[in-house]
């Protein structure tokens, strides 16, 4: 009766740890999402005014290319302008926010006419210290690029910078955990309720000076090759597990019945 027992307990055991498999391949699908230049967001000007800034951008939009002229003024310690991406109206419907966990990885190619580099950000709702509808409480997170300013390349226009980088590497700035009263990074993104993608002047930008951003690419995907190999080789392990299982159940199976003849 114990052996029965055992038995089964063995075999829950092996469906429980197929199942927790299944649940964790399921969560593996790749992910890919073009925010330009298919359209997937609403694309709008971008400017310091909600944080008392007075710098300008206007946007032109082609289909091939994204062109943000920007002037930035004095006033405020962290100024900029540019491009944003509303998150939250994905394909043109309008929702509350969009989850960034389903994705490691992106890519953007940018030019400019002086800048040097280029800011991106992400704005995430924050449960603790985001006000609902007050763009300036959202959390920041922040990731300097590179760009191609190419007056200063020889007028070369069709140079583009191109950065790929993890989204892990997106980071809280320090004025904003000064904003909020906080000494230290708390280490939290709250990723899965992203507001905004924004394309911001980097901080090489002359103050008072037109300047341009092009951007010809970004795409947002996930790359899950190495998570799959690693959960491949987990269910080889409960595989092989349950191969020695089943060989010993046989065993003791056929063990009793050869006591049970010779009876």
């Amino acid at each position: 009766m114990k052996n029965r027992i055992g038995k089964w307990v063995g075999v829950l055991v092996f469906a429980a740890l197929l199942l927790a498999w299944w649940f964790e391949y399921s969560k593996c699908g790749e992910a890919d999402i073009e925010l330009f230049p298919h359209k997937t967001f609403e694309i709008f000007p971008l400017n310091d005014s909600a944080v008392g800034g007075f710098s300008t951008s206007e946007v032109q939009l082609t289909d091939t290319l994204l062109i943000s002229s920007v002037v930035i003024h004095s006033g405020k310690a962290f100024t900029y302008a540019g491009v944003g991406f509303n998150l939250k109206s994905m394909d043109k419907r309008p929702g509350s926010v969009f989850d960034l966990t389903k994705f490691d990885s992106l890519e953007i190619h940018v030019a400019s006419k002086r800048m040097n580099s280029m800011k991106l950000r992400i704005l995430t709702e924050d449960p603790v210290y985001t006000r609902k509808g007050d763009y300036a409480t959202y959390r920041v997170l922040e990731k300097d690029i590179p760009s191609a300013p190419y007056l200063l390349m020889g007028g070369a226009k069709e140079r583009f910078a191109v950065s790929k980088f993890a989204v892990s590497e997106f980071r809280v700035p320090e004025w904003w955990l000064s904003s909020v009263g906080l000494e230290n990074d708390d280490g939290k993104t709250y990723l899965n309720s992203a507001k905004f993608f924004e394309i911001v002047s980097g901080s090489s930008t002359l103050r008072g000076i037109p300047d341009e951003m092009e951007i010809r690419y970004v795409r947002l995907w996930s790359d899950k090759t190495q998570q799959k190999k690693e959960l491949y080789m987990y269910l080889a392990s409960i595989l092989f597990g349950l191969v020695l299982f089943l060989v010993y159940v046989l065993k003791t199976s056929g063990g009793k019945n050869a006591e049970k003849l010779d009876a």
